[in-house]
């Protein structure tokens, strides 16, 4: 086995890399991983806000690090080991929003005596233990070959799982441009005109992103109207005559406050001590949640990729790509990332090969270690406007379109746990959905087995 992967590097990798490096390759390869990398890192910012918020906010620019650091750990494996060259590896939306309210609700539960290094580790301990779980769960699907059962789960309730998925970005959206949650109890102080004006820039960038993603097709207009969005914020405050200081006084720009010197390394990641696993345990549904969400949309997106490129790709080595990278970035503390849909066809479409995509890790790495600082001029509207994008690309796709796809029985199902889910709790949501899957599998079952002895 050691010789065959041997083999494939000299005989496949090393060749490509050196016709990669080819001068008349470098600056178009230069070019694309340098645009790519940009645009990854605009996006990755916005889950690094919506996990690292609320009693975790004053370890944003750690927490930045982290998130850019495991992006570009994963990239770099999944560049030179996938079987589609110009792979790209990234956070994904479902699985880190659900990471990010697991992360939220154990930091909600512990004591307020809690101290902050304790509140830092335990975060740190639960994404660890997320990225090490699903790792493992890649690794043994990819090993053993069962991706077709993970893809057996019934559609309503991934469904389910996604909507619910949906209403958390929405929800996060709103907090990180207002502070304020997004509850009935507090809609009296949404619609004050000063806070209004906080989130309707927001909203109003959703829908245009919701629009001309719909209109046009190619991968470049999304990360261009994000460019332009923050461009146009600028111009209107030089206009305003109001310094990117007082903006940020004011709230308009995100605020990244220095990393605390007990927490600029992950060296007290070690003293699990520190570490409250007792409410990590009582997240046990979320993170399995996690696992198997992250293996559905790995495995939904290498199944598009095929159909996008032409070309052939080995889904079990993909699965097996992403298990060890995961299990390797998980013991650093890393956040868990795989194969991207968009940002693979994004490489794609502009012609990106594995030194393309090393570049773009390296504007990851570059930025993680050294300009975290320079992403705090980023305007709150415009990465709220961002989540609010994906969120209601989710609710879209499942609460309205859904509906002339799916059978009655299944829709029905979808939205008993988004309704769960967004009024009684998100765990009880996914309870819901377990069991919801448990009675439709059974159901599906007992149909075969009819239709069997019928015939």
């Amino acid at each position: 086995m050691f010789n065959s992967k041997t083999d494939w590097v000299k005989q496949h990798l090393l060749p490509q890399l050196r016709h990669e490096l080819h001068p008349t390759r470098l600056l178009p390869n230069l070019t694309v991983g340098l645009t790519t990398g940009a645009i990854g890192v605009l996006f990755d910012l916005s889950y690094a806000v919506l996990i690292f918020s609320g009693s975790l906010s004053s370890h944003l620019s750690p927490g930045i690090g982290l998130v850019l650091f495991s992006a570009a750990s994963t990239r770099i494996l999944v560049a030179l080991t996938s079987s589609l060259p110009g792979m790209v590896a990234d956070l994904s939306t479902v699985p880190t929003a659900i990471l990010a309210w697991s992360v939220g609700a154990i930091i909600k539960s512990l004591p307020p005596t809690t101290s902050a290094i304790e509140l830092w580790m335990t975060a740190l301990a639960t994404i660890a233990l997320t990225s090490l779980l699903t790792g493992a769960f890649l690794l043994l699907l990819g090993w053993l070959r069962l991706g077709k059962l993970v893809r057996s789960m019934p559609d309503a309730v991934i469904g389910g799982f996604i909507a619910s998925t949906g209403w958390l970005l929405v929800k996060g959206a709103f907090k990180l441009m207002t502070d304020h949650p997004l509850e009935l109890a507090q809609l009296p102080v949404l619609l004050q005109a000063q806070v209004l004006m906080q989130w309707l820039p927001g909203l109003l960038l959703a829908l245009y992103l919701l629009l001309i993603s719909h209109l046009r097709s190619h991968p470049l207009i999304l990360s261009a109207s994000l460019v332009g969005s923050i461009a146009l914020f600028y111009i209107l405050l030089s206009l305003s005559g109001t310094s990117a200081v007082q903006a940020s006084n004011q709230g308009w720009i995100l605020n990244i406050a220095a990393t605390p010197k007990d927490h600029s390394s992950h060296s007290h990641f070690l003293n699990l001590s520190q570490v409250h696993w007792s409410a990590i345990a009582a997240q046990w549904m979320c993170l399995a949640t996690v696992s198997v969400t992250a293996a559905i949309s790995l495995l939904m997106n290498v199944s598009s990729l095929k159909l996008v490129t032409q070309q052939k790709i080995d889904t079990n080595r993909e699965l097996t790509i992403a298990g060890i990278g995961n299990l390797a970035i998980g013991l650093f503390g890393g956040i868990l990332s795989f194969h991207s849909l968009s940002k693979s066809i994004l490489a794609h479409k502009m012609g990106s090969n594995r030194l393309a995509t090393l570049i773009d890790a390296g504007v990851f790495l570059v930025i993680s270690t050294l300009g975290v600082s320079l992403l705090s001029y980023c305007p709150k509207p415009v990465l709220g406007g961002l989540l609010l994008f994906l969120g209601l690309s989710l609710l879209i796709e499942w609460v309205v379109i859904a509906g002339f796809k799916l059978s009655l029985r299944d829709y029905l199902v979808v939205q008993m746990v988004l309704v769960v889910s967004a009024t009684v709790g998100f765990v009880q949501g996914l309870t819901v959905g377990w069991m919801a899957a448990i009675g439709l599998v059974a159901i599906g079952w007992g149909e075969r087995q009819l239709a069997k002895s019928r015939t």
